[in-house]
């Protein structure tokens, strides 16, 4: 029997493909996905989605309580192994109560961004992880550095990224017959507030000059938050995002996993982010000159990016119409994101996760 962790959406779906192929009794945190995968849920992963740093502050005390219950049960139940699975935060806490108690090895997936920023974290992770399944290959260089066991083992979005349906059946579904663009405002509240404004006005001037559509792609962890925003000239969507993205003409995204979804898809690529002017003069501390995954893992700017103050209505609209139109930028860009997807192995990340983590135990 192993304790498995997930606190979030994208973390309990990479941990039911694992733990899907492990083929062990399992119980711990997480949701509808692991549920599916047999684990017993003890405590839903709900219960650890808090807002911003106020609310965080205020349910301190409430968080506190959970992980001394997450620790006594594990106490109690005496598992063979803690596969605690991204949210570092929580699961480095939580690894450091329990080793100080039970000698069990304690593996963690999806590594904290220390190739970005807070390099000093590694010092914890030495002391506390057994073993670190990594997902990105450039991840390999530091974790090398401070001698920490690990296992490159690819991204599980290579697993799960596919169209849901043909094409044929996605458009008459939407009843889409021309060229659309699928555009991707971000899956957290802050990022609509920051994004829907531009995009409106974006969607407004583009529409004035082209026929193509363009849908808003909307995630589940928003889908009422968007209700408050003035949505301008989108066709709204809540479903089928694989599809809507594979058959799109291009991909304009806020900076996250959407970017590399849109790679793997082998879809031209826009990228923008806007931050709170505040939290925006803390960027000179992390070490790296692009936000984008799909940059990062190219070594250069692949897709343009527009961030903060570049992410305007009208550079927007020039960006768009550049790689809409320019054929050549087009192919030249998808040769690249097929060269970024030979950088993971062929095999599924959860199959070599599962070998590894059973040779461990």
């Amino acid at each position: 029997m192993i304790f498995v962790s997930a606190a979030e959406l994208s973390a309990d779906i990479y941990a039911s493909l694992l733990v899907s192929q492990l083929h062990l009794k399992s119980f711990g945190v997480g949701g509808d996905n692991l549920r599916k995968a047999g684990t017993e849920i003890i405590l839903p992963m709900e219960e650890f989605q808090i807002g911003g740093l106020f609310e965080i502050i205020h349910k301190l005390p409430e968080l506190k309580r959970k992980l001394s219950f997450l620790t006594k049960e594990i106490l109690r139940r005496k598992p063979s192994l803690l596969l605690l699975v991204d949210f570092p935060d929580l699961h480095l806490r939580l690894a450091k109560k329990v080793k100080s108690k039970l000698k069990i090895p304690v593996v963690h997936y999806i590594s904290p961004t220390v190739w970005a920023w807070r390099e000093g974290r590694m010092k914890t992770i030495k002391s506390l992880i057994d073993l670190e399944l990594l997902i990105y290959p450039f991840e390999e260089d530091i974790y090398r550095k401070w001698k920490v066991p690990y296992k490159f083992i690819g991204h599980p979005l290579f697993e799960i990224v596919k169209p849901e349906m043909g094409e044929e059946k996605f458009r008459r579904k939407y009843r889409l017959e021309g060229d659309f663009i699928i555009v991707l405002p971000g899956s957290r509240p802050q990022e609509l507030k920051y994004h829907m404004g531009i995009l409106r006005e974006f969607s407004r001037i583009f529409k004035e000059k082209h026929k193509i559509e363009l849908l808003l792609l909307v995630a589940p962890s928003v889908k009422k938050e968007i209700e408050k925003y003035d949505i301008g000239n989108f066709i709204l969507l809540f479903e089928n995002k694989y599809s809507a993205m594979a058959y799109s003409k291009m991909v304009l995204s806020a900076s996250g996993t959407a970017n590399l979804e849109a790679a793997i898809l082998e879809r031209p690529l826009v990228v923008f982010y806007r931050l709170s002017p505040i939290t925006f003069l803390f960027k000179p501390i992390v070490k790296l000159r692009n936000y984008s995954i799909v940059n990062i893992l190219s070594g250069k700017e692949i897709a343009r990016e527009l961030i903060q103050r570049e992410l305007t209505p009208e550079n927007l609209l020039k960006e768009t119409e550049k790689l809409l139109f320019d054929q050549g930028k087009r192919e030249k860009m998808k040769e690249e994101f097929r060269r970024i997807k030979t950088l993971f192995p062929k095999a599924s990340a959860s199959s070599i996760a599962a070998k590894t983590i059973s040779s461990l135990l």
